[in-house]
């Protein structure tokens, strides 16, 4: 947990990126976020050698023309963020950091009282039979919340810690499970012990990271929680419109000329081999991967390949003009960076991408950052 977030978006439901999806980059193995391509014992795959043909090694202003980059058209709206999703949030916070809690810490020396947060084991059967998914330890249970069917937390008001009652309860009749539906049924159940709000408030300033300052009582702790959660939205804002710029900006791109045959060459070459290690990740080969989803591997080159290329230049053209090209202590620095944040050494990637793939890469995330910059409201 040290130093760790929460991914409070989770309890929104909010979509997450898929494969195949129509936006796919070959500079990070068709992902929305670059990651080292792996196989499936975890070891690089090695898909580069040598030096590589990029659009550094063509002036892209002469093969495209990009129109106002201010106006590419963006069809979003926020998210807007409610009372309701933050309530829920801050219960799914509360859970996180009680389940942390110590054991040792647990409030024993009374009964349960209704919105007592607790920690659980049960076992449900019926006809004497434990049923599937009835069974648990260590749950964490906020009594009153209306997790569980009618009956089940009211049955545990006033029980003491460490001791075992039987609840004798129905199921409803509209329950989803019909092997359960309007069935009774028994659960045995055990309170370890009463998590208290100060209990969960000292295991979140231990959490924290140094230099915070401590959270002093559940209006602060639920005040973390509301502002994580805007970031979070943010964030998550940010990502698709920077998503729909990428979509997009092929709208204000005029191709002047046809590029050179050996560079939409290289490029289908990156396509072959994302797909390749994508494909070796699951198993089978990129004919295989890609049938799943209706493609040949010529079919698949053809819709994306030439799209990538396209974009990469006009990305370069706005580069060039505000400033953004790397220079190459610059780009070296990235580079280690990028690096570190995986672990590994700069020699370990250069086994996916060739050190001319890894800038057209860098290019790509500076400049799309900086057309995020421009349509990102703060």
């Amino acid at each position: 947990m040290k130093k760790r977030l929460i991914a409070l978006l989770t309890v929104l439901a909010l979509t997450s990126l898929t494969a195949c999806r129509g936006d796919e980059n070959v500079f990070n193995n068709g992902t929305s976020t670059a990651t080292p391509s792996s196989d499936v014992s975890g070891n690089f795959v090695s898909l580069a050698d040598g030096d590589s043909i990029t659009i550094f090694d063509y002036d892209m202003s002469q093969y495209v023309e990009v129109g106002d980059y201010h106006a590419i058209p963006i069809d979003y709206e926020p998210y807007d963020l409610t009372d309701e999703d933050i309530d829920y949030a801050y219960m799914t916070f509360i859970r996180d950091y009680a389940s942390a809690v110590d054991a040792s810490n647990y409030e024993t020396g009374r009964a349960v009282h209704d919105g007592d947060t607790v920690s659980l084991d049960y076992c449900g059967k019926k006809d004497d039979v434990a049923f599937d998914g009835g069974t648990a330890e260590g749950y964490i249970l906020e009594i009153g919340s209306g997790t569980f069917i009618p009956g089940f937390e009211e049955g545990l008001i006033g029980v003491m810690p460490g001791e075992e009652v039987d609840l004798h309860l129905t199921f409803p009749e509209e329950y989803h499970a019909e092997e359960l539906a309007g069935q009774e049924v028994v659960f045995t159940c055990t309170v370890n012990g009463i998590i208290t709000i100060d209990s969960i408030i000292a295991t979140a300033n231990e959490n924290r990271d140094e230099g915070t300052d401590p959270i002093e009582s559940e209006d602060d702790l639920r005040e973390m929680c509301r502002l994580e959660l805007i970031e979070q939205v943010k964030a998550y804002d940010r990502e698709n419109i920077q998503t729909l710029i990428s979509q997009n900006l092929s709208q204000i791109v005029t191709e002047k000329q046809s590029f050179p045959q050996e560079l939409v060459n290289a490029y289908d070459e990156l396509v072959t081999r994302s797909v390749t290690s994508s494909a070796t990740m699951y198993g089978v080969d990129a004919d295989t991967l890609l049938s799943y989803y209706g493609y040949t591997l010529e079919s698949y080159i053809a819709e994306y390949s030439r799209p990538q290329l396209l974009n990469d230049a006009a990305l370069y053209v706005i580069a060039s003009e505000n400033g953004l090209l790397q220079t190459d202590e610059e780009f070296e620095k990235s580079l280690q960076e990028y690096a570190d944040s995986y672990g590994v050494s700069v020699e370990e990637l250069l086994t996916q991408l060739t050190r001319e793939e890894y800038r057209v890469y860098f290019l790509e995330e500076n400049t799309l950052n900086f057309l995020t910059d421009l349509y990102t409201v703060e």
